[in-house]
């Protein structure tokens, strides 16, 4: 299986390099005792188990070296020494008694029989090597929570070092070895020092690229939520300019209010999954369309649906490409109601003018549009008859030569009196 947080956690796609495997049997005991925990405590458990498992393996060599090489002489050494391959191995089953409980126990047995082994064989067996990686490994099965503990394992690791080096020259009185035993015991425990020092620092490594890996999801979720929620450029006036509040006073811009008829009366018979699956399919065509003329969604309140065009980048062409996307809208319904064999209809109500827009609200951020072509065309959406795009005599004035009007006749629109209004129809096709 893959060694990815040490892989059983969810993490972020890697980069290259950082796909290492370990043995199927090795990534069962990583992940020995460490469900329930937090991910992050869960990969600090499972190089516990990994480092307590090479540990209890590398003394195997030693037992055997013991047992072959001079059983008379050193049997009392094997049956010390033997405990240990269980000692360890027993590492991973006492996460259930807490998070750092088999991080303290493994440091414990690593100092006690280290220094046994040293006090037993002196210096020239270089078995005093083992409180280097012991060193390296407390800071990792202990984390940074517990940096005291691990400054305290080290510091032993180090007097116990140089007091060995220093002090015990030769082996125990009652044991009798030669030089090319003590020879090959050196010989022996560099190597593995060095393995379990490489060994540690690349977990070490490993849990730095992960949460190096973690933070760039995070941060690339976030951009994307971001400018989920506010337009891109918007967005990166609030990133890049530090400002606290964005408030643009927009010359032209045109506005598009689309609401689902009767859809209220429907959605009353239909269970909460069904209304908020038949509003997601609906307005995710209506923002696709949006997308491709390069027109800003606004927002949704309920079954109403906002877009504007010329904003928050000025754009010539805005009126146009709105009323695009108003008889796009109109098409997209009529396929819809192909598709699920019921009847969906749209009223919507077009405006164009001068317009201020802004990000309000300091915790949950909105983008929105004030002025009088947004309240227009709202009530020109509520007037309106389904199917049909109700707009305003200036906006028709503006867009005569490319599209087809028909008129509806004078109605009395809130805050407006009476209006001339008009049903935009077709584009024009070029002769």
């Amino acid at each position: 299986m893959p060694f990815q947080d040490l892989d059983y956690l969810d993490l972020p796609a890697r980069k290259p390099g950082a796909n290492w495997r370990l043995p199927r049997f090795v990534w069962w005991v990583a992940r020995i005792g460490t469900k329930g925990y937090p991910h992050r405590v869960r990969r600090r458990l499972a190089v516990t188990n990994v480092i307590s498992l090479m540990v209890s393996v590398m003394t195997l060599p030693y037992i055997g070296l013991y047992i072959g090489y001079d059983w008379e002489n050193l049997w009392l050494a094997a049956v010390l020494f033997s405990p240990q391959v269980a000692f360890y191995a027993l590492t991973p089953f006492l996460h259930r008694l807490g998070r750092f409980a088999a991080a303290t126990y493994l440091c414990s047995i690593w100092l006690v029989f280290g220094i046994c082994s040293c006090l037993f064989f002196g210096r020239d067996s270089g078995l005093h090597f083992f409180f280097l990686p012991a060193a390296s490994a407390s800071m990792l099965v202990f984390g940074p929570e517990r940096l005291v503990v691990s400054a305290a394992v080290t510091m032993v690791a180090l007097v116990a070092f140089l007091l060995i080096e220093m002090l015990v020259i030769s082996p125990i009185w009652f044991v009798s070895v030669d030089p090319e035993f003590l020879q090959i015991l050196f010989l022996l425990t560099v190597p593995f020092s060095f393995v379990l020092i490489f060994t540690t620092v690349l977990f070490a490594f490993k849990e730095a690229t992960q949460a190096e890996l973690a933070f760039e999801k995070e941060y690339r979720f976030s951009e994307k939520l971001l400018q989920n929620i506010l337009p891109r450029a918007v967005a990166l006036r609030l990133k890049h300019e530090r400002v606290q509040i964005v408030a643009d006073h927009v010359d032209a811009a045109t506005i598009l209010f689309a609401d689902i008829v009767n859809f209220t009366p429907r959605a009353a018979s239909w269970k909460p999954q069904e209304v908020v699956a038949f509003l997601s399919q609906v307005f995710a065509r209506f923002d696709a369309i949006a997308t491709s003329h390069g027109l800003e969604k606004i927002k949704t309140v309920g079954d109403a649906y906002m877009v504007a065009g010329g904003l928050p980048e000025p754009r010539p062409d805005h009126a146009a490409d709105v009323a695009r996307m108003a008889l796009d809208i109109l098409k997209c319904c009529e396929d819809l109601s192909r598709e699920i064999g019921e009847q969906v209809e749209v009223r919507i109500g077009l405006d164009s003018g001068p317009v201020v827009a802004g990000v309000i609200g300091p915790n949950k951020l909105l983008y929105d549009v004030w002025g009088d072509p947004v309240n227009t065309a709202a009530h020109l959406e509520s007037h309106g008859l389904a199917g049909h795009i109700q707009v305003t005599e200036c906006l028709k004035a503006k867009l005569e030569d490319r599209f087809v009007f028909e008129f509806r006749g004078e109605l009395a629109v809130k805050g407006k009196g009476m209006m001339r209004l008009w049903f935009l129809k077709e584009e024009k096709r070029p002769l």
